[in-house]
């Protein structure tokens, strides 16, 4: 998958003196006193907002925090926190601004925090009106929260595609590239670790997985399912006996292609749920009507930990057993090391494997630590993302300014002024005029001056008649005459739309007089 990265427009000067929105993620937990508890997130972010600023760019963050409701502001759902933190780690002040669709204040060599997006009414729908509303307040869009990918709201999808330039950030072409090189083009053999209390909320993963992988090891109530489908007693433990035809489908994908589920042949057992509960190691096939699994057993273990040290490529998702309580963690563990130690390429990500692999103190040794959650998910599902969907059509697409209908009508100029002579007097006076009014008809809009940006458009206005296309013609007095009574709200998708046309009517105008 192609897409536009940040990090290659800074370094080919793209990104000076432009107006850069970096949708990020943010959302960290604070306690109830609003102090953040964890900061990793925005850590993480830190990277791509220096990145924009050491390129000279005058850089808007944006995030959601919590889950607030639209229109409907409360104290709890502020970004105060969090602009304070940024200011600690980027050692320079970050402003904190709200009802910032109005417009951003912010000049190259600055940054500002806006208000949580999700704040903003038609986010969650992402709504054109809305969509477009983001996209004019900026040059170039950066999407930088994986974690929010699998969106398609206005803040991570809507503004990609109205934005004049859409780009991944470094967290989310990071990402991207791990995700290519576990599964689009993975080193064999390629090991799968599924694990989780039901088959029902990871079965698409599994099914998925089962086209691809050379083992899927599957833990915790997942693997008592798929015990169980091979006729194996599990007491009374956590499975899903309704998808027992499910697990046996999945175990046939497997073996039709020469790979496998491996199935525990020992495991650890409790009669009870409890960190306190006495454990057992018992063979599978001796697990009693009373007992719990709660961890796969030693010999289950160093045998899967050996696959492991032989793959050359592993996707981790879930620890194989009760890992919080030291008599069940075992298994877990073993694993967890066999994984840093192999020399293959590692994957990893959901909330209970980013636990375990803390616990473990592993974390240097894994290829790549996913932190997007059901993002995460949705990949290991199979799913083509939102935003790697519309990233990659944007940088497909031909630029705006290449596909925009001509404007410049030379014929109309020479019937209505008689001679070439006169229409170049009157283009060279144009041209110098929309040379400076243009940028500043720009900054208006973003500063919220729609009166200033009418009066701009007023004066181009009353020429474009002589040398214009009557369709240009037509927008330009549409639009003039809205933005004469209408709010930001509703005449900024206007500009942003007839933007593109009026510089390229500009360069049209330039090639005319370059000639002879």
């Amino acid at each position: 998958m192609t897409v536009t990265r940040f990090s290659d427009l800074c370094a080919q000067g793209q990104v000076a003196g432009k107006r850069v929105f970096i949708r990020a993620d943010l959302n960290v937990p604070q306690d109830g006193d609003g102090r953040i508890t964890e900061d990793t997130r925005i850590r993480a972010s830190v990277a791509c907002i220096q990145m924009a600023l050491d390129a000279g760019a005058a850089v808007m963050v944006t995030s959601h925090l919590g889950r607030p409701t639209e229109g409907g502001f409360k104290l709890a759902d502020s970004l105060a926190p969090v602009a304070m933190r940024l200011s600690e780690l980027l050692k320079r002040p970050v402003p904190l601004l709200a009802n910032w669709l109005a417009g951003v204040p912010v000049a190259p060599g600055q940054v500002m925090l806006l208000e949580n997006c999700r704040l903003n009414v038609g986010e969650k729908k992402n709504t054109e009106a809305l969509a477009r509303q983001m996209a004019g307040l900026c040059d170039i869009f950066v999407h930088d929260a994986f974690g929010t990918a699998h969106r398609a709201e206005a803040s991570t999808y809507g503004i990609a595609e109205y934005a004049k330039v859409a780009c991944a950030g470094p967290l989310l072409a990071a990402e991207m590239d791990a995700i290519s090189k576990a599964l689009a083009n993975p080193a064999r053999p390629l090991v799968a670790i599924v694990a989780g209390a039901k088959v029902s909320t990871k079965l698409t993963i599994l099914k998925s997985l089962a086209e691809k992988v050379d083992q899927l090891i599957v833990g915790g109530g997942i693997a008592n399912t798929f015990m169980l489908a091979v006729g194996l007693n599990i007491g009374k433990s956590l499975a899903e006996p309704d998808l027992l035809a499910q697990a046996t489908a999945v175990i046939e994908s497997m073996k039709a292609r020469g790979a496998a589920v491996p199935i525990p042949v020992d495991v650890v057992t409790a009669k009870s749920f409890a960190a306190d509960a006495p454990a057992t190691i018992k063979a599978a096939a001796d697990v009693a009507d009373d007992d719990l699994i709660l961890d796969i057993g030693p010999q289950t273990a160093a045998a899967l930990a050996e696959q492991l040290k032989r793959a050359g490529t592993i996707v981790w998702n879930g620890p194989v057993g009760v890992f919080e309580f030291a008599a069940f963690e075992q298994g877990t563990k073993t694993l967890a090391h066999a994984i840093a130690a192999s020399s293959g390429f590692s994957i990893a990500g959901g909330g209970d494997t980013l636990a375990a692999i803390a616990k473990y103190g592993i974390a240097s040794q894994i290829g790549y630590i996913s932190t997007g959650g059901g993002a995460f998910l949705e990949i290991l599902e199979g799913k083509t993302l939102p935003a790697f969907e519309i990233l990659a059509r944007r940088a497909q697409a031909v630029p705006a300014t290449t596909v925009v209908a001509p404007s410049f009508d030379a014929a109309r100029g020479l019937a209505m002024l008689g001679s070439d002579a006169s229409l170049r007097k009157i283009l060279k006076t144009v041209s110098t005029s929309m040379t400076s009014s243009l940028p500043e008809m720009t900054a208006a809009l973003r500063a919220g001056d729609v009166h200033k940006a009418n009066g701009l458009l007023h004066a181009i206005k009353g020429y474009v008649p002589i040398f214009a296309s009557d369709d240009l013609v037509a927008e330009v007095t549409h639009v003039e005459k809205l933005s004469k009574t209408e709010p930001l709200a509703v005449v900024s998708p206007l500009f942003v739309q007839l933007m593109p046309r009026l510089e390229g009517l500009l360069a049209e105008i330039g090639d005319f007089l370059a000639q002879n």
